[in-house]
């Protein structure tokens, strides 16, 4: 983890010294030092911090390597500061005419500019001190020779695995549920394939798939189709030497000294080719537990022959990535967590272990029962969570339950060692990249659905993914491996990109006290956490406004809604006054207790002077004049603001100066300046009252663009939307119904990678048109709402669409959809709500792929389709590509 706060802080480092070239005369060999000597530092971080669980000399060097790469990131914020405090100095009229007439403004700029110059330095020159100083401790105590830490590494996680081989933590008597799972899997296993097949069980740490495994494996009926049958544990540490002795010994029970020494004397090549023959002819089953990468399988394949005779591999990994890369005939199967009834059962069979009594929670007093059941709930299915709190509650006085429920996270960890060292695995084995992204998820409050667009957002303002033109897309593919590592589920996924994601508590606990070690993030709970960089609240507000804050590094500021307390505007504005390096201001949901327009100002005047700025939310705060701050914030990457079509914001022309601004969110009223926007990638959205254009090479880059029409305007075209090259995503809504005008769409042609179209329509009296194919021919989702006025079946003009996948049909209220044969040739989902149509007919050869249908009302459908399963509403919203 050190390692990418290091690496972050070097790039820092490199970007600062081109950026400040002017202002760097006499400290930049400082800089470029201090720069040198945190990259050689880097070589020895990642390899260091694998053993640092094993010796506290390393846990302490990388921590002051830690301190010094954030001291570097504060005197280089610090730096900037006031490098643009002076230039804003500079630009006031009086010091013009004091320079012009007396000179002296410009002696006081010069002696301030040599003073800051002295003052980074010194500063410099201190951390160089403090690295010297690590370096020798680094020679003095043999950090760099981490034998005796590997070793003690090795030993440890050793006597984990042992233990997991001899007893797995999934008690066989506590399996509660999945019975669906285990028959699913038990079917793939008996089928009659003749060729090697590969089940894969896949889940979160914790989750169950050594249980599920294990039921399998000790089933008798199972164990009867095959000669030979073992179990391995493979681990993150294995030895694929040590892999296959133990698999010949699982197959083959040797019982002489003789046949265990010749084993132990062969070699890697030697064990293959001696399993390989031994197994030859025969059929064999073998359960390969925690397998966490694909090489280990690859090795292991050479050594087990496909007899083409039924011969069956069961494979349990956190990674889908492991389970979908085996090749081989691969099953693979996701294991859910537990429902709540599920749930409840198996928390009652721990806390009442001896009793038969098949409705054990009529045994727990009435009093506790709701309290547990609440704790139980907080597990969220997850069984390991379940049992060891159940563990823990067993051991503890009725008395004492609501002490566990207020740190129940606390007590799971700290009763049960296997808890830490199963989430433990998960982080350590992510790159460097990951774990930063990983651990900023602990910011969120619990059961939080965190939207991904937004998650994107804020990690590329945080600095974990370097900005560039496909940063959004890194980030995307950063949020899906997390989730492939099961370290994420999935709460919302539309199409082929993921809406909404949420953490488990228990990881989420794990994130926030790992962070706290580092100084990573700080989820507030009353106190504060020194030098901690990124800060959240969810209550404990008014009295964090009450506390000093002139110790404080931080670089975000995430105010959740506030739990039974207001914050006040004069309070935010003070945070902001004091919080100068903040580079994430985000107030999620928050209202406001005063609506003072004077208030509003200095806030608006106080966001103004944090330079740094990357992100801004402010989507209840309601600040009406933007012109106060919006042209300082030249950092600024995306801004969000509260707005309605009915009372859309104005932008200043100020807003052209925020040249790195991606994504704009709100309702703005147009016209605005969009010059010098060429970084913009989303507006979200602009209402429109008469005619929309603009220079498109000033939003060059736009990906996404919503529109609204107010008003009985009969003049709006698409042309200047037309020429936006990258546009990926277009939403049109007119929202009048005093004019039968629609803008037309043939303007829209020029959008070569168009991919998304939304109309929204209440004008009466609207057609398609008919060439719509012809301009639009890589169209992959439509929605249409409100053309339910249209007097023709649309159908003969989607349907030649070619590469349509989604199609939505909203308030439409034709007769009948008429599907011709070949029409939508490459449609796969297909939702008709809120229409009145009476019948869809779809004749022979039409929709030939479709996989996903949802008709609501009394739309009646052919017979042929109603086998095709029902896409639920909520996944059709707002498919992407």
């Amino acid at each position: 983890m050190a390692d990418a706060v290091v690496s972050f802080v070097v790039e820092r480092l490199g970007d600062f010294l081109i950026e400040q070239v002017v202002f760097l005369r006499g400290v930049r060999d400082e800089i470029e030092w201090l720069k040198n000597k945190l990259e050689y530092m880097l070589c020895f971080l990642k390899d260091a911090e694998e053993k640092q669980d094993g010796d506290h000399r390393i846990q302490k060097w990388i921590s002051d390597i830690r301190h010094v790469a954030y001291d570097a990131e504060d005197i280089i914020d610090n730096f900037i500061l006031e490098v643009e405090e002076g230039r804003t100095r500079k630009k006031m009229g009086l010091k013009a005419w004091f320079d012009k007439y007396l000179c002296t403004c410009s002696k006081h700029a010069s002696l301030v500019k040599q003073a800051t110059l002295y003052g980074i330095g010194t500063e410099i020159n201190s951390l160089k001190t403090r690295l010297e100083e690590i370096q020798r401790n680094q020679e003095i105590f043999k950090i760099g020779s981490t034998d005796d830490a590997r070793e003690e590494l090795a030993r440890t996680n050793e006597r984990l695995n042992q233990l997991r081989r001899e007893r797995p933590y999934e008690d066989n008597e506590l399996v509660v549920g999945f019975k669906n799972d285990v028959d699913l899997l038990m079917s793939e296993l008996v089928n009659e394939e003749p060729d090697r097949c590969v089940v894969s069980i896949v889940g979160m740490g914790g989750l169950g798939k050594t249980t599920i495994a294990r039921k399998l494996y000790n089933t008798s009926s199972l164990r009867e189709q095959f000669e030979f049958y073992a179990w391995v544990s493979v681990s993150k540490d294995y030895n694929i030497q040590d892999l296959l002795q133990r698999i010949i010994k699982s197959f083959k029970k040797l019982t002489t000294k003789e046949e265990f020494e010749v084993l132990e004397k062969m070699k890697e090549e030697d064990l293959e080719s001696y399993l390989r023959d031994f197994l030859k002819g025969h059929r064999y089953l073998v359960v390969f537990d925690d397998v966490w990468d694909v090489e280990a399988w690859e090795t292991l394949r050479r050594a087990l022959p496909d007899n083409k005779n039924g011969n069956r591999v069961i494979i349990t990994t956190r990674q889908k990535a492991v389970a979908e890369h085996l090749n081989e005939k691969t099953y693979v199967h996701e294991l859910p967590f537990l429902g709540e009834v599920e749930s409840w059962e198996l928390f009652c069979k721990k806390v009442l272990p001896n009793c038969n009594e098949v409705d054990k929670n009529s045994l727990i007093p009435q009093d506790l029962e709701s309290m547990a059941q609440e704790m139980v709930r907080k597990c969220h299915g997850l069984p390991l969570a379940i049992i060891v709190l159940g563990g823990v509650l067993l051991r503890k006085h009725p008395d004492e339950w609501p002490k566990v429920q207020k740190h129940m996270w606390r007590h799971v960890r700290e009763d049960n060692v296997r808890v830490q060292h199963i989430l433990a695995l998960s982080f350590h084995d992510l790159p460097h990249h990951l774990k930063s992204c990983f651990l900023y998820l602990g910011i969120f409050p619990e059961d939080f659905e965190i939207n991904a667009g937004k998650l994107y957002q804020l990690w590329v303002a945080e600095g974990f993914i370097k900005l560039d033109e496909e940063s959004e897309e890194m980030a995307a593919e950063y949020l899906k491996e997390l989730c492939d590592r099961n370290l994420l589920r999935v709460a919302e996924k539309k199409w082929r990109r993921i809406i909404s994601c949420q953490i488990h508590d228990l990881l989420r606990e794990f994130a926030i006290e790992k962070s706290k070690e580092l100084n990573f993030l700080q989820f507030y709970d009353g106190a504060l956490v020194p030098n901690s960089r990124r800060l959240a609240f969810h209550c404990g507000f008014q009295r964090f406004v009450s506390l000093d804050h002139s110790n404080l590094h931080l670089r975000t500021f995430h105010l959740f809604k506030l739990e039974n307390e207001f914050a006040e505007i004069d309070q935010l504005q003070l945070i902001c006054k004091k919080l100068r390096l903040l580079r994430v201001l985000n107030l999620w949901d928050l209202p406001f207790n005063s609506s003072q327009g004077r208030e509003k100002n200095r806030l608006a005047e106080a966001i103004g002077k944090l330079i740094h700025l990357r992100y801004l939310g402010l989507y209840y705060t309601q600040i009406a004049d933007l012109s106060p701050f919006i042209g300082n914030l030249q950092a600024l990457q995306t801004l969000e603001l509260q707005g309605r079509y009915t009372n859309p914001i104005i932008l200043p022309d100020e807003i052209c100066q925020a040249k790195q601004l991606r994504h704009l969110h709100g309702a703005f009223k147009w016209p605005f300046r969009v010059d010098n926007l060429t970084n913009l990638r989303t507006l979200n959205f602009v209402v429109v009252e008469n005619q929309m254009e603009f220079n498109p090479m000033d939003l060059i880059n736009l990906r996404e663009l919503a529109v609204t029409i107010v008003g009985q305007s009969n003049k709006l075209i698409l042309d200047s939307i037309g020429r936006l090259r990258f546009l990926q995503s277009f939403d049109l809504r007119v929202y009048d119904k005093g004019s039968p005008w629609f803008p037309p769409l043939q303007p829209l042609s020029h959008c070569k990678h168009l991919l998304q179209l939304r109309l929204w329509n209440t004008r009466p009296h609207c057609k398609l048109p008919t060439e719509l194919h012809e301009f639009l021919p890589n169209l992959k989702f439509l929605h249409l709402a409100a053309f339910a006025l249209m007097t023709e079946d649309p159908m003969p003009i989607l349907e030649k669409l070619p590469q349509l996948t989604i199609l939505e049909l909203m308030h439409c209220n034709v007769n009948k959809l008429v599907c011709t044969a070949g029409g939508f040739p490459q449609l796969q989902f297909l939702n008709i709500y809120m229409c009145d149509a009476e019948e869809l007919q779809v004749e022979e050869g039409g929709m030939p792929l479709l996989k996903g249908l949802e008709v609501t009302g009394s739309v009646r459908i052919p017979e042929r389709l109603r086998s095709i399963p029902a896409i639920p509403w909520r996944c059709f919203c707002d498919w992407a590509y």
